[in-house]
Parts: structure tokens; C-alpha cells; sequence
């Protein structure tokens, strides 16, 4: 009995020490994986990346950033220099926008890093001293540019075409010396921010290639060594990309690098930009890069205003899970979009990187820092000057979910990929993409919404095509829009039995004017009905318009969508719900009438998101990329567990030696 009682005791006793062992490997473990100066994500190699390719950063609102009092660490949780941590981890160029007053008549900033010539310049030395080259992003307005805006400068909204195109010479030959002369090696400058649909200064049509002939003048006169960049935007419209550089080369704009935003969940595939960058290399010999891209590592709002991206429906169309993983594989999956244009690819630029939270969550905290330092989106100063900003809408950083950083300045994990792609880190690790289980549109038509890029079920004429921008539901929409008036059809034949229908398909868009015309259509027996669509009120503000129709015996019914409209206007549309809601005429007694008021209402209705809405989905989204989605994400650490276990094991061990000792007292 004694020898069994000590052979279990030695068994208990070996049990209580492997559970230790295992419990303590297992926290080295965890400590380990928590040492980030080595990566812990996934970072497939792209391969025949020069070693030249630019890994740059836009780091335009650092010094507002820094004057907040935001603070930035690297992997070992030691406070440093942002530019010095950037730059130990493969970043080799700086992106500064450069306004030109971007202060109100008392002084007052604009905000977004109040991104005068003078902030310019104490990035740009900061940068040369660490042996970064400097991208200057001239925008020839006081404050944001882009596709939707391009507000002149105060001091030239009264200028003629001529005098725009003199003011831009000599402002960007003054600021190019100045920046020269305070020791900044600017590598490359942009004539122009998006300067797309809005073109540059204000101006559109002919004469812009005014403006950029001078802006390019100047550089070339300033520095013929100076790289000039052109910088477009919505890669996703590939033959108004095409156009833009097609425009340039007529007009003999001298530049040597067209340049593209490409953001993964606005701007379509990836295959769709390398093809564009591709064409516009090899038929007019530019060199070509991505001047802009972010991606989240967070759908979490960590500053108290409301961020650009912020729900699962915003990230759907990239597809990359809104996580540290998952932007890192966005960033190098941009890298590698790029790269494979091939000789002539020079670079990806990442926006805003470090445009971290400033205090903590409390929005009407934060608004007096953000106010004084410039460190929000846009200030109250600028109230007035740019139209889309109002008393309602200034505030803070919109971006910190995008930032590779962390609420607390802490270096994201995905910092690591502008070295990583080099030689690839943890590829064996899964793949970190979203699950494909989009929900399955109901509808009697094929292919609803658009998923199947095989449009055979389809007939599409006119400007109407295609395309991942802006879908309602999964990853692909028809897309309509034209640099002239123009017009476009879709839609789709089908057989149906006898009945009563509604037609409901989703529409989005905007910039249309009174002589756009837009419907929805059901053509039988060579007669058609029809429902005009209201007017388009912006981008994601959805129109559900319905049309309701019957047929008394089975016929071939064409239903579809009819666009005309007037020059740059554009949209989307996505999910065309077919449903039948009777079977016949005798079906609907009682109920067609009521049936009928309820279409004739929800036609007129818009689908925006509410507040209440925008909640529930921001709800839904942390639970998606936490739980639903984790067996396509990276794997957890197992800390809890082992630790769990070698808690037990200690316990275990030490039970067994009181009552061995206990025994042998005995």
C-alpha cells in the first residue's frame, strides 16, 4: 500500500511539475511575442521590390500633434522621436502639404496641423537630418483640397486665370528657395493635391493646364533635380484616370511622376490600380506612384469625433479586417500593387501615420486643444472660408483609427511591414481577410448585387460600368459617371409568371442638376412604366426608389435603370430587389391600395444612416472582427490559459510536497 501511495505521489508530483513547466513556458511565451521588436503579424514578401522604392509617410500634422502633447514610442515602449522611429523602421520619405494662409484675420489656425510653409520646414529639417528625402504637397488654397473642393487662396479668389497661374509660379519658386536655404532636401514637389473633378485653384477645364504649366515652371526653374509629381485621385474610374494623364501629355504639362490616392475601401481593386499605373507609365513614360493610402487598426472611436471609416459596411469593399493584421496586409498589399507596374513604380506614400488621439475620449475636452494647437480636422477659424465647415462639424482628428500608432502613441505591430516586405515575416500564419459570408440578397433577378463579375445577366450602354466603389452590400456596384453630359442604361431580362411585382433596386451619388434624369424602369410587351428617381443627395445617402407592376399572364419583363444626366455627376447602384407581393389580380383585393401608398412613400424615402443605426452597426462591428470573424484572423496568445495552467501546477506541487513530507514525518 505504501508503495502505491508513493508511486501515485510521484505521479501527482511529476503532473504538478510539467503543469509548472508548462505554465511558465507558456508566460515566456507571451512575453516574448509582447517583445514588438520583432513582428508578430503576417508580412507576405513582395517580391522584385527594388531597394530604392519609396516607403514614405505623410507626417503633416506632427508638430500640432506634438504641441498637444501626444507622445510616441517605439517597440520597446521607449518615448522617441517620431521621425527616428519612422525612420528606423524602413520609412525613407516625408509627405508635407504646404497651405498658403491657413489662419483667420485674428491669427487664428485652421487646424489639421495648420500646414503653413513654416511647420514645412521644421519637419523638412528634421527629416534631412535622419537622411529622409521631403515630398512638398502644394495645394494653392488655405486649407483642404480635394476631388470635392478646391477653395482658392483668400489672397487670389479675385485673381483672373492669368493671375492664378503667376501667383502659383511665384509662390512655389518663393517656398522651394526658402525651404532650399533652411537646409531641407526636398526630393520631390506636387503641383496640386487631387486635383481631379475639382481641378487645381478653383480652375477647370482648358484652363487649368495653365495653372500647372506655371506650377511645373517653377520647380524646373528652381531645381531641375526636383522630381514633379501630378496628383489624381479615384483610381476605381479608370478611363477619367486615363483621361487626366491624356490631358497632361496634350498639353505638354512638364512633369516626371503621376501620382494616385488609393484608399482599399473607396477606390477598387488592386489589380484595376497596378493596371492603370501600368498604362500611364509605358504610354507616356512617367514615372508613377501612390501618394496616398491608410487603412484602420480600429473600428473603436478613441478621441471623441467621429472618424471617416468606422463601420464593418466601410471595410467590406477592402476586405481586410479593421485590426493590426489587418492593416498591415493592406499596406503591403498596396506595396505590392505598386511595385508590380515594374521598373517605373517609385513608391507608396502612407497619410498621416502618426495623426494620433489628443487627451482621451471626451470630445469637449479635447476641443480646446484641437483649437489651440490645430491638431483637429478643421478649428472654428475656418468658419466661413471653407464651405464644408460649420459650427457643427470642426472638431478633431477623423483619421486616429487609421494612425500606426495607438491611442496612447504606442507603434502598432503594422509599422513593421515597410521592412518586412523585403524578405516576408510570419507567413505562415492565416490568412488575414475578412470571411466572404456576405448575407444573400433576396431577389427573383440574377446576380442582384452585383458579385458575379460575369454581367452576361446584364445589359449595360452608356457611361454605366462595373466597378468596386462605393457597393451597398459586398464588394461590387455599377458605376455611372462622365466628364460630359451623358447618358447610360442597365438592366436585365427576365421571365415572369403572372402576378404583381416591385422593382427596388438601391441608388447613391451626387453633383447632378436640374437637368439630370434619373428612373427606374419595367418594360412588358413593348409598353414600359416607370418611377423617377429623386435627386441624388451625396455619397452612401441611399435612394430605395419602387416601382410596382402586374402581368396578367407569364411575359418577358425588362427591367432596369436609365441615367441622364449632367457632367461630372456620378453613383452607384447596388442590391435591384425583385419581389413578387401577389399572384394574380384577384390576390390583391384589400390590399393593393395600401400596397400601393406604401411604395408611392418609400419611393420618396432615403435610406441614410441614423445615429441609432450607425450605433448598432459600430456594435456589430467590434463583435464581427472579435468573434464571428476570428478563425480568419491571426490566432490570440494563449496567455490566460497557460498562465491558468501553471497556477495550477504550482498549486498542484506544492499540495503533493506537504503531504510527502507529511507522510515521511509520519
Amino acid at each position: 500500500m505504501i508503495r502505491i501511495f508513493k508511486q501515485l505521489l510521484m505521479t501527482t508530483l511529476s503532473i504538478g511539475l510539467l503543469a509548472s513547466i508548462v505554465g511558465a513556458q507558456g508566460q515566456q511565451t507571451v512575453e516574448a511575442a509582447s517583445d514588438s521588436t520583432q513582428a508578430t503579424i503576417r508580412v507576405d514578401k513582395v517580391d522584385n521590390l527594388s531597394s530604392d522604392f519609396i516607403m514614405g509617410a505623410d507626417t503633416s500634422t506632427m508638430i500640432s500633434e506634438e504641441n498637444s502633447g501626444v507622445k510616441y514610442y517605439d517597440f520597446d515602449g521607449k518615448q522617441s522621436d517620431l521621425l527616428t522611429i519612422l525612420n528606423n523602421n524602413g520609412v525613407n520619405y516625408v509627405r508635407v502639404r504646404v497651405w498658403n494662409n491657413p489662419y483667420n484675420e485674428k491669427g487664428q489656425g485652421y487646424g489639421a496641423g495648420n500646414a503653413d510653409l513654416i511647420n514645412a520646414i521644421k519637419i523638412g529639417q528634421r527629416a534631412t537630418k535622419l537622411g529622409m528625402k521631403v515630398l512638398i504637397d502644394f495645394h494653392y488654397s488655405d486649407f483642404w483640397v480635394d476631388p470635392g473642393r478646391q477653395v482658392p487662396p483668400k489672397a487670389w479668389q479675385n485673381d483672373t486665370v492669368d493671375q492664378k497661374a503667376q501667383a502659383i509660379y511665384d509662390f512655389t519658386s518663393n517656398s522651394l528657395k526658402t525651404l532650399r536655404d533652411a537646409g531641407v532636401d526636398v526630393g520631390m514637389v506636387q503641383v496640386g493635391n487631387e486635383t481631379t473633378t475639382s481641378g487645381i485653384c478653383g480652375v477647370t477645364g482648358n484652363d487649368e493646364y495653365k495653372l500647372f504649366a506655371k506650377g511645373t515652371q517653377a520647380v524646373r526653374d528652381v531645381d531641375k533635380n526636383i522630381l514633379i509629381a501630378l496628383h489624381f485621385t479615384n483610381p476605381d474610374k479608370t478611363t477619367t484616370m486615363l483621361n487626366y494623364a491624356k490631358g497632361m501629355a496634350k498639353n505638354k504639362i512638364d512633369y516626371d511622376v503621376f501620382a494616385t490616392s488609393y484608399y482599399p475601401y473607396w477606390h477598387g481593386s488592386l489589380d484595376n490600380l497596378t493596371y492603370v499605373l501600368k498604362t500611364i507609365a509605358n504610354t507616356y513614360d512617367k514615372k508613377v506612384m501612390v501618394a496616398e493610402t491608410s487603412y484602420p487598426y480600429t473600428l473603436d472611436d478613441t478621441d471623441g469625433e467621429t472618424n471617416v471609416v468606422k463601420t464593418t459596411d466601410d471595410i467590406k469593399p477592402a476586405g481586410y479586417p479593421a485590426t493590426a493584421q489587418g492593416q498591415a496586409h493592406a499596406l503591403r498589399d498596396v506595396i505590392n500593387a505598386v511595385a508590380n507596374v515594374g521598373p517605373k513604380a517609385l513608391g507608396v506614400f502612407y497619410w498621416e501615420p502618426a495623426w494620433t488621439t489628443v487627451g482621451g475620449t471626451d470630445r469637449a475636452a479635447n476641443l480646446p486643444i484641437w483649437e489651440k494647437y490645430g491638431s483637429g480636422w478643421a478649428s472654428s477659424a475656418v468658419i466661413g472660408y471653407d464651405p464644408t465647415v460649420t459650427t457643427s462639424t470642426y472638431g478633431g482628428s477623423q483619421w486616429d483609427n487609421q494612425a500606426l500608432f495607438d491611442a496612447k502613441g504606442h507603434a502598432l505591430q503594422s509599422l513593421h511591414t515597410f521592412k518586412a516586405v523585403y524578405t516576408g515575416v510570419n507567413e505562415q500564419l492565416p490568412d488575414p481577410m475578412l470571411s466572404d459570408d456576405e448575407a444573400t440578397i433576396a431577389s427573383l433577378l440574377k446576380n442582384p448585387s452585383f458579385e458575379e463579375t460575369k454581367m452576361s445577366d446584364y445589359q449595360l450602354t452608356g457611361s454605366i460600368k462595373l466597378a468596386q466603389d462605393t457597393p451597398k452590400t459586398g464588394k461590387n456596384a455599377l458605376n455611372f459617371y462622365g466628364d460630359t453630359d451623358y447618358s447610360a442604361d442597365a438592366s436585365q431580362t427576365i421571365t415572369l409568371d403572372a402576378g404583381t411585382y416591385t422593382f427596388s433596386p438601391s441608388i447613391q451619388g451626387g453633383d447632378t442638376n436640374a437637368s439630370s434624369d434619373l428612373a427606374i424602369y419595367a418594360t412588358i410587351n413593348g409598353q414600359t412604366k416607370s418611377v423617377k428617381v429623386a435627386p441624388l443627395t451625396g455619397w452612401k445617402k441611399w435612394l430605395k426608389p419602387e416601382l410596382t407592376f402586374s402581368i396578367a399572364k407569364q411575359a418577358s419583363v425588362k427591367l432596369g435603370i436609365k441615367i441622364k444626366s449632367n457632367a461630372k455627376s456620378w453613383g452607384t447602384t447596388d442590391d435591384w430587389i425583385l419581389t413578387k407581393i401577389a399572384n394574380s389580380d384577384t390576390d390583391q383585393s384589400g390590399s393593393s391600395s395600401s400596397q400601393a401608398s406604401k411604395t408611392s412613400e418609400q419611393s420618396a424615402s432615403s435610406e441614410s444612416d441614423t445615429l441609432a443605426s450607425s450605433m448598432v452597426s459600430t456594435k456589430s462591428t467590434k463583435n464581427d472582427v472579435s468573434s464571428s470573424k476570428r478563425d480568419k484572423t491571426l490566432p490570440r496568445t494563449g496567455e490566460k490559459v497557460m498562465i491558468g495552467f501553471g497556477l495550477v501546477g504550482i498549486v498542484m506541487l506544492a499540495s503533493v510536497c506537504v503531504i510527502y513530507f507529511k507522510h515521511q514525518a509520519s
